[in-house]
């Protein structure tokens, strides 16, 4: 057998550091684990999740569960990596500690008194290292890791064999940019995965291109299959396997349309497979073997760890263990809750917000006239992407197809068990009623309970809170529960004389981000805002770019349309980074909602000022022609 060799590492002394080593044997006490996270997979798209009829196969992985645990319900908290990653290191709701946003305009601090989880296993006595991705919103916890990018087999690299480990390996072999091929390249190569076999969502067009596109990821996907093989057969070379939990699992959603970057199921649920290591079997109450079907989701993992290490959970983490030893089936199947957070992607500006209850799934779209499809440069790079779309142009999609291209709306809700792709809105149906109700009222708490940040626009809590986003966020309770009430508004009868009475409040507010949200609100009614119309004029001009911006989309709604002057006005007093793009992504959404809008930007190029790859791609696709 080749020796393992390992090389260009960045080490961090676990003797130079100020964490205190615990001195004595804990290899008998405490297992080692070890991460095996696989980009952009979604568990809709793996042989395990679908009896076996559809979906990549992965014979290392259905191993793993022969001696372990399945989860039918694993989601990553977010649908994008960063705000993914920075939730399973840091075991937090990431907009509760400013850290969901991807990608980040500013690295923000842990909050005061908490660490990294990985820091804690550290203290006690653990060999952490990372292979070799990071890709975290808030500074790296140089103080967590011994080595921060190493390779597959880092934990080889301890200085005492007799220590415990945590190893993270990230496979970047199915990340959504092995998806960013030429439509020629289809004719070109040959696929291990027959195309006649593939199951296409029912979301997506049945066409060659999806075809081949889906048979790609799969391939892909068995790819990393191959490279779990080659970490468990290492880990088995080392003598290790038998006292080493394995966790495979998807860093967020899948790679096709739709999926990463959307909180919808596909980009939401992840596979999760825990394998438990023939030493520990009977110390957990649960079998091998084992499908569990209650919720589990990233802010866990990191406090499961700690648990299954004898570690105590610190405070400030968010998390709840789903494995231990006073952990029984029933109660796992017993977490019957989730949650799922969406923002900002990219140049992207969404803000979505889930909630996973039973077999119902209700989310919160607060930008509720946005299609989901609103350009991202990245996203578009797919041939399958673009095709989906000038499908859809071109009326050759059927409805379920069309939806992704249509006003997402601002609440949506689906019955799982009979819908797992998503496909019937049951948010207006009458008999589902109080369970939306139900939904709406417990994601609306949590938010407020959490402090989300999402309700402030990004310039805002940046410039004023990013040197402690989480004390930040608790101190502004009150405003975000002010700034929700108004945000609901577009829930309420847009016909009620009440209701207008407190939209017209929030528009004349001294408060910008009400009168932000005033503005937001008659977006989403559009020409049913008329009654608004004095107070959405004077904001034209108003000095606040973002309420600006938003003031001209609801009269551009209003009035059928677009006041291109005005936004070019605003998009050059909107001042840094975060503040342009939320004018660029309003800009976005004229132009893709109305026929012959087109914004002229002067030929200095403005976006020199503002180095940013966001603001380029923006600015380039507004100035192209369709």
């Amino acid at each position: 057998m080749k020796k393992w060799v390992i090389s260009d590492v960045i080490v961090f002394s676990l003797f130079g550091g100020t964490i205190p080593v615990v001195a004595q044997d804990v290899k008998s006490e405490r297992p080692n684990f070890v991460w095996f996270m696989t980009e952009d997979v979604s568990s809709y798209f793996l042989s395990i999740y679908n009896e076996g009829q559809f979906g990549a196969v992965t014979p290392h992985v259905e191993e793993l569960a022969r001696n372990g645990l399945v989860f039918n319900n694993a989601y990553s908290n977010a649908p994008v990596s960063s705000a993914a990653r920075s939730t399973l290191i840091t075991g937090c709701y990431a907009p509760r500690i400013g850290v969901h946003l991807h990608r980040k305009m500013e690295e923000v601090p842990m909050p005061e008194g908490l660490h990294m989880f990985p820091y804690y296993l550290r203290a006690a006595g653990y060999h952490t290292s990372n292979a070799a991705k990071t890709d975290y919103n808030c500074f790296l916890d140089k103080e967590a890791w011994d080595i921060v990018s190493g390779k597959i087999g880092a934990w080889r690299m301890r200085p005492d064999k007799d220590m415990p480990f945590f190893h993270v390996r990230t496979c970047a072999v199915t990340h959504e940019s092995s998806l960013h091929f030429s439509e020629e390249k289809m004719h070109e190569s040959h696929l291990a995965t027959w195309l006649d076999s593939i199951y296409i969502h029912p979301n997506h067009p049945d066409t060659e291109l999806f075809r081949y596109t889906y048979a790609s990821f799969y391939n892909r996907i068995s790819e990393s299959d191959a490279e779990l093989g080659r970490l468990i057969a290492m880990l088995e070379e080392d003598g290790e396997l038998d006292n080493t939990f394995i966790f495979y699992f998807g860093d967020n959603g899948g790679a096709l349309p739709g999926s990463k970057g959307y909180t919808t199921e596909t980009g939401l649920r992840v596979p999760l497979v825990v394998y438990i290591p023939e030493r520990w079997r009977d110390k957990l109450p649960l079998q091998v073997g084992t499908r569990v079907d209650g919720m589990v989701s990233f802010v866990d993992f990191g406090p499961t760890l700690l648990r299954l290490a004898g570690i105590d959970v610190p405070e400030g983490m968010d998390g709840i263990p789903f494995l231990g030893d006073d952990i029984s089936l029933d109660n796992l199947n017993g977490r019957n809750e989730v949650f799922g957070y969406g923002d900002r992607f990219d140049e992207l500006y969404a803000f979505n917000r889930t909630i996973r209850k039973g077999r119902f799934k209700y989310s919160r779209n607060f930008q509720p006239y946005h299609p989901k499809s609103l350009y991202a440069a990245y996203r578009y790079k797919q041939a399958a992407f673009r095709e989906w779309k000038r499908l859809y142009v071109n009326g050759e999609l059927n409805t379920v197809q069309s939806r992704f291209f249509l006003p997402q709306g601002a609440e949506e809700l689906y019955d799982l068990s009979k819908d797992p792709y998503e496909t019937n809105n049951l948010a207006r149906q009458p008999m589902y009623k109080e369970i939306l109700l139900e939904m709406r009222k417990a994601l609306r708490e949590f938010m407020v309970e959490k402090s989300d940040l999402g309700v402030f626009p990004e310039c805002v809590w940046l410039e004023e809170g990013k040197n402690n986003p989480s004390l930040y966020g608790s101190r502004h309770r009150s405003s975000i529960r002010r700034y929700l009430d108004i945000a609901d508004l577009e829930l309420c009868d847009s016909e009620n004389t009440a209701v207008r009475k407190k939209v017209r409040r929030a528009l004349e507010s001294e408060d910008p981000i009400e009168r932000y949200w005033g503005a937001t609100v008659c977006a989403s009614w559009g020409d049913r805002a008329g009654f608004a119309s004095l107070q959405l004029s004077r904001l034209l001009q108003n000095e606040v770019a973002y309420v600006a911006s938003r003031a001209i989309v609801a009269m551009s709604r209003l009035q059928g349309k677009v006041l291109s002057d005005a936004m070019i006005g605003v998009w050059k007093r909107a001042e840094g980074i975060p503040e342009k793009l939320s004018v660029l992504n309003d800009m976005v959404f004229l132009r893709e909602s109305f026929e012959n809008c087109h914004f002229e930007f002067e030929q200095s190029n403005e976006t020199q000022l503002f180095p940013c790859n966001e603001i380029e791609w923006r600015v380039k696709y507004l100035s192209e022609d369709f």
